[in-house]
Formats: structure tokens, C-alpha cells, sequence
């Protein structure tokens, strides 16, 4: 990118965001002075950190427990005290110019904190904090929207697409910044700071989605802050965060029943037992007709937490299973005009089932330094069984066989990472700097059986073993250079080796008259490794506690995937002749230059407003040709080359309800995103007409220029909530080629613009404490829209569905 490029994108969102930047003299100061206690003794808390958050000031107590902070900027401040092994404490003061505040604060020993990381965190300046966009979707927004899915709930937030496919929410398919949407590939999902993809380094597909039903909240980075989480740095992170045991212990149980006879049984106690909190939880979630679609999902999470002499102890385990009749087959373009909502493949099956375990350590090193270490590992089975079928002549149908191919997949995952965080200053300037390690092995086992339509599978076509170790390290530095200005350098480094084992193939093998390609029991294997410096730069102005500014750039990285990378040549054999080994493509690296400049303005308190310009400079895209992506032939891939991505994302959130000074909460947010995603350079590839076509200049596919969400919110504090949410999704081609007629398979075309409203309401029962009666009503003015046309096909897009319910202890 450019000096220029740069200079023409950013250059009106810094005349909006921050005029005078130039002409500001230094702002009026204050002091915080004050002493802290210990909560449980009432003694002076020596070696105690205080600071004022989102500036570098800040002290540590003396021996009688008393700090004092100078050239504090006037305004509401936020001022927190801290000590490892105590809970952290804040309090809110008014800075005048040339006054001392007195705050004293009193620390109560810490509540065990249980197995999870945070991407962003929960303070009250998180976000104000990090030096690049960044959302969280907090627990009042789940509660009031209560969404089927993740991928509802995603819908909200700026610069993401989501991409439907079965409907109910099962896979997970997010985009951001117009980055493909398939599987999840080009962002890194978390859950509590832990990768959850079947092999995070070479198959890094979202099949299992961390079900919304059990979380908290969710966070989302798309700027230089993802430096510190990976490998993929390209899309942005996803982290998921699960609901902590409570204070106290309490439990709750909820019900729903809904449309195609879908139904949710959920229930969870947890609570604090002197040095032990825990907590257990475990819900049901199933349809038996939701057009066609069959599903079930039982999930259960436990987590316990310690405290020792030693530090904190935190284990959690949690174990998934699925079992459904999803499909890859779509609908012919004929068949979704006459029936949209009919289930092309009902004998089809998946079963997915996923054991996870997390193990934390977290200690204090004297007063400014945690060191965190977390060790995490998991197993995926996924066996996914899909009727052999061909199109008729015409392709507006399809015959299905008598036989049945079984894609069986167990993915094992384990990794080892200690995470260091620490205060220091130097020549008067404040630092914040997080570093640390991660160690990290998986292995896959891949099968294709075949057999009868009707009959366990028995015919071993393909079996192959996949492994893969890495070594990441990483370190990003806050150097806070003035109260309001601060620089966060970061650099991460990647190193990842992989190999493929191939057990069992199809082998082609000549005779001089005849050619067949029969499965064959062989032992061939190959390896290859990847290596990557990824650095990241991102500053932050923060003039006041209401507006800040932010800029970024950082290096984004995704490894290859394996199979992708080591692959079997179109070898033709002799009778005899040995099987050669797989050869490495040296394929590289998906690489980007992101960049991005932004702004949050909080002018008041009842009125917020964010925007942010992005453009992503990709060197070397990768669109992976995988059956879920639409591809006839897995195993083979498409590099796409350069792409350029472009854009704006831009949101507001009005609370007439705060403006009115009301006791009740009505509040308007509205979200904006556009995006413009191109092949950047000349690529010629073979277009159906057997014909090269050179692709630059055209759209990428499933990147819609326009994306918009509002949501109007009203909260009583009687604890009635009702929410109307809007999504409006602009068209978008599925194909490189930018076509526009939709084909006879369904498979090719445009995707037409969509719009959809969902509605949900809950209600508290009179005279019964914490009990409620819940609502909803998804797609309410029943839009029939494409969602997608992949893997095999047109998917529509959710039908409308009504749940209602009921919860008590929420």
C-alpha cells in the first residue's frame, strides 16, 4: 500500500476524528492521593499498584500503605488499585485543575479465578484501551436478544458476515473486512483464550462452534491487538467467553419449546466455597422438523477453582455432542422456486463430538507482574456420512445412489502456554507489556469409507494422518508516552512443521490398454515447515474519558494447510511401479499488511458513536477449494494472489430513555459497513466456458459491499426487556468470476440483497422472584432469501421461527 493510498483513505476520518490535534496545549492536571487497606485486616497494603486507567500515571504504596499520583488530566477518572491475591478495586473521581482528591481503597482477598482468558477483558476502559477496533457483545445484549446462535449474535457486530447454512446455527461461518466466510477459516476462534478448531495450524475449520447457549459474552478484535493470540492474524479473533461461577452459590433452569418442534433444557448451579468456586452447567438443545433439519446437541461445562500459597488453580472440562442430518447438498434453482425450505438429503449424517480440557496457573510476581500459564487439550470426532448422488441432464435435479461415502475425522489437540503481564516504567515513561510462549501439537486421522446407502460404511477408500508441532512467541509493549498518547509495538513470531502420512489411496495404474484407479494400501509421507516474523505498531490518543483515537498496522499470517501443502502428483503407474512419496508445493504463507484508523466518542451519556477505515493489502490469498467451499475435487486449492480490501465500518447508539433521564432504558444503536473487495492484480483462470478470464478488478465472492444492523432496546428496571433487531445484507457473487445468472444446480449466480427482523421479549412473573417468561420470534415478516450457494448448492436462509420460554435465576 502505498504513501498516497493510505494518505487518500485515512485522511477524512482524521478531519472528523480529531481536529486540532495540532494546536492542543497541554491539558490541566490534578493529583489522587490516599492510602489502601487490606479488606480482610484492616493493615496498610504496602507494594500495592494504583494507576489512573487509559493513562500512564500511576505509584506504588510505601509502607503505610500511601500513594500519591501527580499530573492527573482533569475530568471523571477512573482510578484502580490492585494486589496479586487481592480483588481489584475502582472508583470513579472528578479531577480538578491544581486540587488533590483523597481516595482511599480497601482490597478484599480474590475471588478464584477460574480457567479462561480474555482477548479484551471487562474494565471499565477495555475497549478505550486497545490500539484497534474491537467489539464486545455483552451479557445485557444476549440476554435481551436471545439468539439461537453465535451467528446471530455476530450479526451485529461492525465490519463481521456472517454466512448461514443449515439454519439453525451449527457451523460457524464469519468473515470480516470481506475476507471469505467458509468455515471460519481466516479468523482465529477462541474459547476463554483456547483455539477451538479441528487443528488450529493445519485444518483450522470451524465444524464445532462454541455453543452461544453457555457464554457470557463475546469479544471480537480486527485490529493490531490480535498480535498476541494466533496463528491466524489475518481475519481478526473471536473469543467466546464462558459465564464465571457466581459469588454466591445459586443456580438456574430455563425451558423452551418453539417451531419444528424445537425445544432447550438448560441448568446450572455454581457458587464460592471459602478457597473453592465452581461451577457446573448442562443444556439440551433439538429439533426434530425445522424444515427437514434433525438435530441435537447436549453440552456440558464444569470448571472449579483454587486458591494456594502457590496461586490460583483453575481446571475446566466440557464435552459436545451433535448428532443431526445436516448436508452439503443445496437446492437446484428449480426446486428452491417451488419448495424452498424442503431438505434435499434427510438420510444424511453427522455426528461431532468434542472433549475439552483446560488446566490454569496464575501467580503474582511482587505487585506489577502475573504470570499465567494455561494448558489445554481436546479431541474432535467427526463422522459425517452423505449419500452418493449426480444431477439430472438439465441440473434442476438430482438422483441419489444406493451407496454412501463416510467422512470420518479425529482431530487431537494439545498445547502448553505460560503468559507473562507486567507494569514498568522507565526514564519516567509507564509500560504495559504482555509476553509469553506457546508449545502446540495435533494430530488428525483422516477416512473415506464407502457402502450401502442403508448400512454402516465398510470400505476403507482413503486414510491418511496428519501432525503438526509449532512454536510461537510473542511480546507487545504499551509504552504510555503522555497521560493521553500511547504506542503499542508487538511482534510474534510463528514457526510450524507439519507432515502427512498417506495409508491408504486410490492409485491410477496402467496396463498400456487400461487404466484404473482402485484403493491401494501404501506408506508414503512427506513434511514441510513454515516459518514468520508477524510485526504489528498501534497508537491510541485519548484526550479525554469521552473520545479517543486509534491507528494500527500489523502483518497478517495464516499457515497452509496441510494437505494443501503436501500433496500426491496425477501419477499414472505401472502394474509394478512403487508409489511415490507426496511433494511439497512450497506453498507460502496467506500473507496481508492491515491497516486502520479509527475513532470511539462517547460525547455524552447517553449518545456513543464509533468509525473506523480499514484497507487489507494481501500479497498472497488463499481461497482453499475444499468441498464446503464449493469445490468439486477436494485436496486441490486456489491462490488467489493479490487482493485488496477497502472499507468503512461506522456505528451509533442513542439511549432516549438516559437523554429523557428516565428510570427505564430506550435505546437505538445502528451499524454500517462497507466493503470493497478486489483481486488487485492480473490472474487469468478457466472460466466455465473453457475459456481463460482474467479476474482483476472483479469482486471477491461472499463479500457484500453493504452491511447494516439496528436494534432498538427497551429495558424497564422492573426487568421487562423488549428488542427489535434489523439486518440488511447488500448482493454478492459466488464465484470469482462475478456472475450473475444463477445456474441450474444452484451451485453459480448472484445472491440477491436480503433483508431480515427478528423480535424478542422477556417478562418477569409478579410475585415470583427470578422468574421470567421469554419470547422470540426469528425472520418475523418471513423473508425467503439465499443464503448461500456452497457447498452444493442454494442454502436458504433461516425460515421464521418462534420460541417461547421460561427461566428462573437468571
Amino acid at each position: 500500500m502505498t504513501c498516497m493510498r493510505a494518505y487518500r483513505l485515512f485522511l477524512p476520518l482524521l478531519i472528523v476524528a480529531a481536529p486540532g490535534v495540532g494546536a492542543q496545549e497541554a491539558p490541566p492536571t490534578g493529583s489522587v492521593e490516599g492510602r489502601v487497606f487490606a479488606g480482610d485486616t484492616t493493615r496498610r497494603l504496602s507494594g500495592a499498584a494504583v494507576f489512573v486507567t487509559g493513562t500512564r500515571q500511576g505509584a506504588i504504596t510505601d509502607s503505610a500503605g500511601g500513594f500519591r499520583i501527580e499530573g492527573v488530566p482533569n475530568g471523571r477518572r477512573e482510578v484502580e488499585a490492585r494486589q496479586h491475591g487481592k480483588a481489584p478495586s475502582r472508583v470513579i473521581v472528578t479531577v480538578r485543575k491544581g486540587e488533590i482528591v483523597t481516595v482511599n481503597f480497601v482490597l478484599m482477598p480474590a475471588v478464584v479465578t477460574l480457567a479462561r482468558v480474555e482477548v479484551i477483558g471487562s474494565a471499565a476502559d477495555a475497549l478505550a484501551r486497545l490500539p484497534g477496533a474491537a467489539s464486545i457483545i455483552t451479557p445485557r445484549t444476549l440476554s435481551a436478544q436471545q439468539p439461537l446462535s453465535a451467528n446471530e449474535a455476530l450479526r451485529t457486530v461492525l465490519g463481521v458476515h456472517v454466512q448461514e447454512e443449515e439454519g439453525a446455527g451449527l457451523r460457524a461461518n464469519i468473515g470480516i473486512r470481506g475476507l471469505d466466510p467458509d468455515r471460519s477459516r481466516t479468523v482465529l476462534v477462541l474459547e476463554d483464550g483456547v483455539p477451538v478448531a479441528l487443528a488450529p495450524y493445519g485444518e483450522p475449520e470451524m465444524y464445532y462452534s462454541p455453543p452461544i447457549d453457555r457464554m457470557e459474552r463475546v469479544e471480537v478484535i480486527k485490529g493490531s491487538g490480535s498480535i498476541l493470540f494466533g496463528p491466524q492474524t489475518v481475519g481478526g479473533v473471536v473469543n467466546y467467553v464462558t459465564a464465571d461461577a457466581p459469588a454466591a452459590p445459586s443456580g438456574m433452569l430455563q425451558a423452551q419449546a418453539g417451531t419444528g418442534d424445537s425445544r432447550l433444557l438448560k441448568a446450572g448451579y455454581g457458587g464460592t466455597w471459602g478457597a473453592v468456586r465452581g461451577s457446573v452447567g448442562a443444556f439440551q438443545r433439538r429439533a426434530n422438523d425445522l424444515n427437514g433439519l434433525r438435530f441435537r446437541v447436549t453440552d456440558a461445562t464444569g470448571k472449579v477453582g483454587f486458591r494456594t500459597g502457590m496461586g490460583n488453580l483453575g481446571v475446566k472440562l466440557s464435552v459436545y455432542d451433535e448428532e443431526s442430518n445436516a448436508t452439503y447438498v443445496g437446492l437446484t434453482d428449480s426446486i428452491f422456486r417451488a419448495s424452498p425450505y424442503v431438505h434435499p438429503a434427510p438420510a444424511d449424517r453427522l455426528d461431532l463430538r468434542r472433549v475439552a480440557v483446560t488446566a490454569s496457573h496464575e501467580v503474582g510476581i511482587g505487585s506489577t507482574t502475573l504470570l499465567r500459564t494455561s494448558l489445554y487439550g481436546y479431541e474432535t470426532t467427526r463422522n459425517w456420512s452423505r449419500r452418493d448422488y449426480a444431477y439430472s441432464r438439465s441440473g434442476n435435479n438430482y438422483e441419489f445412489g444406493s451407496t454412501a461415502g463416510s467422512r470420518n475425522r479425529s482431530f487431537d489437540v494439545v498445547g502448553l502456554e505460560p503468559r507473562l503481564h507486567s507494569s514498568w516504567s522507565v526514564g519516567g515513561v509507564r509500560s504495559d507489556v504482555d509476553a509469553g510462549v506457546r508449545l502446540h501439537y495435533e494430530r488428525a486421522r483422516d477416512k473415506h469409507i464407502n457402502g450401502p446407502a442403508n448400512s454402516p460404511p465398510t470400505e476403507v477408500r482413503d486414510d491418511e494422518v496428519r501432525t503438526g508441532r509449532a512454536l510461537a512467541a510473542f511480546v507487545q509493549n504499551r509504552f504510555f508516552v503522555t497521560p493521553a498518547l500511547h504506542f503499542t509495538p508487538g511482534l510474534r513470531f510463528e514457526r510450524f512443521e507439519f507432515d502427512r502420512n498417506i495409508l491408504r489411496m486410490r492409485v491410477a495404474r496402467s496396463d498400456g490398454v487400461t487404466t484404473t484407479r482402485l484403493p491401494e494400501d501404501v506408506d508414503i509421507r512427506s513434511r514441510d515447515a513454515v516459518s514468520e516474523v508477524i510485526p504489528g505498531l498501534g497508537a491510541a490518543w485519548t484526550p479525554s474519558a469521552s473520545a479517543s483515537v486509534f491507528a494500527g498496522v500489523h502483518r497478517g499470517f495464516a499457515p497452509p494447510r496441510t494437505k494443501d501443502a503436501l500433496v500426491y502428483g496425477n501419477h499414472t503407474l505401472t502394474a509394478d511401479e512403487h508409489v511415490p512419496d507426496p511433494v511439497s508445493l512450497d506453498l507460502d504463507a496467506e500473507r496481508s499488511w492491515n491497516y486502520e484508523l479509527g475513532t470511539r466518542l462517547s460525547p455524552s451519556r447517553f449518545l456513543s458513536i464509533e468509525a473506523t477505515a480499514f484497507f487489507l493489502d494481501f500479497s498472497n490469498q488463499i481461497v482453499t477449494a475444499s468441498l464446503s467451499s464449493g469445490a468439486t475435487v477436494q485436496g486441490s486449492f486456489a491462490n488467489q494472489g493479490a487482493t485488496h480490501h477497502r472499507g468503512l465500518e461506522a456505528g451509533i447508539t442513542f439511549d432516549a430513555g438516559k437523554f429523557l433521564n428516565q428510570s427505564y432504558s430506550l435505546s437505538a444503536t445502528v451499524g454500517y459497513t462497507f466493503v470493497d473487495a478486489r483481486f488487485s492484480k492480473s490472474r487469468r483462470l478457466l472460466g466455465a466456458s473453457g475459456d481463460t478470464v482474467d479476474i482483476e478488478g472483479n469482486r471477491l465472492p461472499y463479500a457484500p459491499r453493504h452491511r447494516s444492523s439496528g436494534a432498538v432496546t427497551f429495558e424497564h428496571p422492573g426487568g421487562a426487556i423488549v428488542r427489535v433487531d434489523g439486518t440488511y445484507v447488500s448482493e454478492q457473487f459466488a464465484d470469482n468470476f462475478e456472475t450473475l445468472a444463477g445456474s441450474a444446480n444452484g451451485r453459480v449466480g448472484l445472491i440477491p440483497a436480503y433483508r431480515i427482523f427478528d423480535a424478542s421479549a422477556r417478562f418477569p412473573v409478579p410475585g415470583i422472584s427470578r422468574l421470567s417468561l421469554t419470547a422470540s420470534v426469528k425472520n418475523v415478516l418471513g423473508a425467503t432469501y439465499i443464503a448461500s450457494r456452497r457447498p452444493e448448492g442454494i442454502k436458504p436462509g433461516l425460515p421464521r421461527l418462534a420460541n417461547v420460554g421460561v427461566i428462573w435465576g437468571r
